[in-house]
């Protein structure tokens, strides 16, 4: 059986990579990604508070580890997908992933250390990606919605903030003692 398996998974790999080659690698949506990337992560760069780069810059690998864990447990099982890649062999490196949504998260815990005021901006940043976010990178081809919605990209992506504001003031706080 895992011999099997194994035998399936390489025949999906080399369909995809051949799709991957020949369709995607340089078409509009390739491109989109790429733009969106570079854009949210020179964002990123001329936001960064450059006193505390280091550690913002930790929030921002906690943001893109918890994305993309709770992304690769929704597309494990098929609750929505992503037609198009950056790269092939990783699904990390679309641009919701790898850029657009790690990075709004890390710019709301960066602006909003408070809690009173993290909860209600978390709250904002969250409803942008699901009611806003979503639906573009739906309309252009970006992202699959299987077995979803935004509605529960909302329900989803707002415990992933709160989540990382706990890991982040935690570590912070162990930092500083």
């Amino acid at each position: 059986m895992v011999n099997q398996l194994e035998v399936l998974t390489q025949h999906v790999n080399d369909k995809q990579y051949y799709y991957w080659l020949h369709h995607d690698l340089f078409s509009a949506q390739w491109w989109l990604i790429v733009i969106l990337s570079a854009l949210f992560l020179f964002i990123f760069y001329l936001l960064v508070d450059r006193q505390r780069m280091v550690f913002i810059l930790l929030v921002f690998f906690i943001s893109f580890v918890l994305v993309g864990i709770v992304d690769e447990l929704g597309k494990f099982f098929d609750v929505w997908s992503y037609p198009h890649q950056f790269l092939v062999f990783t699904h990390r490196f679309n641009s919701v992933d790898f850029a657009v949504i790690p990075v709004i998260l890390t710019l709301v815990y960066q602006f909003f250390s408070k809690w009173k005021f993290y909860w209600i901006a978390s709250l904002i940043a969250a409803a942008f990606i699901a009611f806003i976010g979503v639906p573009i990178f739906t309309f252009f081809h970006l992202y699959d919605l299987n077995h979803w919605n935004t509605w529960k990209a909302l329900i989803t992506i707002y415990p992933i903030g709160l989540f990382i504001k706990v890991i982040s003031d935690f570590i912070y706080s162990n930092q500083h003692k």
